[in-house]
């Protein structure tokens, strides 16, 4: 069973409030889960943005499946970029040219399927990011021609702006590591780093600071234009692409009670 029937299968009998937030390039659908009460605060968890990092989006399922916070809401979009991750798995292409005559390339594909890198697609500094090109579609790196083109993470922008979170996660692969800055003010500085260190206390990874050389990503657009706390997680701490679903055990476990652990921080009298 591949990545897409899996998150399918698994959304369908967690029980859970399960709605599309859109449609990818090729037509599949964006899915969404909720878990909890819809009052109170409530998260936002994504994964699979990038196609070789599809099996994140099982860390997000085992989140689904063991949730049960008492206060808020979460809600979990396994898999952001369901075209790229079919793609990187098993070749499939949907019919779609661009990907058709990449074919040489689908191991090391991050990309939506028109060659956009969505995680360096969203209104957040865009363009100014290290290691990104305007130039052309292509695996990795593509910004797009202008913030928001892709239709995935427009998708994801227009149902976080709606739903109006108190916080996101994003799965991402590869490192042990944890990014959340993106030019906070000095308050918020503060308040995001000290819930950065707590989650990546919680699993274990190391929360890197200073870090502000990317642009365009989904944690980055919830920093600055919803001033909220985001992180980016890296899963898998050693190793080479491509990785397979069983690379990323440890992690699903260190990872399956985060959302819990986030909602109970949220509502910690110490977070303003």
């Amino acid at each position: 069973m591949g990545i897409i029937e899996t998150v399918e299968q698994e959304l369908k009998q967690s029980g859970a409030a399960v709605t599309s937030i859109g449609k990818s390039v090729c037509g599949n659908e964006i899915l969404c889960a909720h878990r909890g009460e819809y009052s109170g605060k409530q998260i936002i968890v994504t994964a699979a943005i990038h196609a070789r990092e599809c099996y994140t989006a099982l860390a997000v399922l085992r989140q689904l499946r063991d949730f049960h916070a008492e206060r808020g809401g979460a809600y979990f979009v396994p898999l952001v970029n369901p075209d790229g991750a079919a793609f990187f798995e098993s070749g499939s292409t949907f019919g779609h040219e661009f990907l058709r005559t990449n074919a040489h390339m689908r191991k090391a594909w991050k990309a939506n399927a028109d060659g956009v890198d969505l995680n360096c697609n969203f209104d957040a500094n865009f363009g100014t990011g290290a290691q990104q090109s305007r130039t052309a579609p292509a695996a990795h790196g593509y910004i797009g021609e202008y913030p928001l083109c892709a239709p995935e993470s427009r998708a994801l922008a227009g149902f976080t702006s709606s739903i109006g979170p108190a916080a996101t996660v994003s799965y991402h692969c590869m490192g042990g590591e944890l990014y959340w800055q993106f030019f906070q003010d000095e308050a918020r500085r503060q308040r995001d780093g000290a819930f950065a260190a707590a989650v990546a206390k919680h699993i274990g990874v190391q929360k890197v600071d200073g870090e502000l050389s990317s642009a365009g990503g989904y944690k980055d657009w919830c920093v600055q234009k919803l001033g909220i706390p985001a992180v980016t997680i890296e899963l898998i701490k050693r190793g080479n692409h491509p990785f397979g679903p069983s690379d990323y055990d440890d992690d699903i476990t260190a990872n399956a009670d985060l959302p819990m652990f986030i909602l109970d921080y949220l509502y910690g009298e110490n977070y303003v």
